[in-house]
């Protein structure tokens, strides 16, 4: 396998860096032994301008060249070339366009606080925070992320996946008490593709307390009580019912009746 460029990422749309491989040539891992060059065509239907070799070849990590914001540039396309040390043999050439290649570094600060927890105590509501990653600038405006939410039973290997939203929080329903759950988020750029690492997850579990009276005692202790009280109104109020339920009956109007011969 020959040396190759194994790709470019920028974590702002301010900076960038590329990388490369030296495939099985491992006679050329000495710094140096590869080198990279670039042109970045401004605007594009200007001539092609002559090639520039890397601005900064990175010190911590190797096979590594680093754009700082003087050699960066949106809406333009690079032209990234892999050389060898006497620039004789051509290894791998690629475009680059910065605005593609934005895979953002994870959100931090992720924390949890919950909402709700259910008359049953079967499930609980929680609302998630966190803080857009340091490197990002979104309070200007520059970069706009989506986030998106995963979160799954820790005896599961299987995450559920909450649609994207463009706040750093949101709320998660019907979590089961009584279960381990691990929370993640992580976030890409505003019609971007690229997806970058996820936070540091956190655990979230919620005990269900088991009432001393549970729910269908209460309701039943409740129909009791009603029940209660309305004989304690019937007996109140007897005389009151009785005569609305059984009416005297009128004595006879006609004239000249007796009514004690009617007995």
């Amino acid at each position: 396998v020959p040396p190759h460029l194994t790709g470019c990422l920028s974590n702002n749309m301010e900076t960038f860096n590329c990388r490369w491989s030296v495939g099985s040539f491992q006679n050329l891992s000495e710094p140096g032994d590869l080198r990279l060059f670039y042109y970045n065509r401004k605007p594009l239907t200007a001539p092609q301008e002559n090639w520039s070799e890397c601005p900064q070849y990175s010190m911590e990590r190797p096979n590594e060249c680093f754009f700082d914001q003087n050699h960066t540039t949106i809406w333009t396309t690079y032209t990234i070339q892999l050389r060898s040390r006497d620039q004789d043999v051509l290894y791998d050439e690629t475009p680059v366009e910065v605005s593609v290649i934005v895979k953002p570094d994870p959100p931090v600060g992720l924390n949890w606080t919950l909402m709700n927890v259910s008359l049953t105590s079967a499930h609980f509501d929680i609302m998630l925070s966190w803080k857009p990653p340091r490197s990002a600038d979104v309070e200007t405006g520059w970069l706009t992320l989506l986030y998106e939410v995963q979160y799954r039973d820790v005896d599961s290997d299987e995450w559920k996946v909450m649609n994207l939203v463009k706040s750093p929080h949101r709320s998660v329903f019907g979590l089961q008490t009584n279960v381990h759950h691990e929370v993640r988020v992580r976030c890409k750029m505003l019609g971007g593709k690229l997806f970058g690492e996820f936070s540091d997850s956190v655990f979230v579990h919620i005990s269900s307390k088991v009432s001393r009276f549970p729910l269908v005692a209460l309701l039943m202790f409740g129909v009791f009580c009603l029940v209660a009280v309305l004989m304690f109104v019937v007996i109140l109020q007897q005389d009151k019912l009785m005569f609305i339920l059984l009416p005297p009956v009128p004595g006879p109007k006609i004239r000249g009746i007796d009514p004690d011969l009617l007995k």
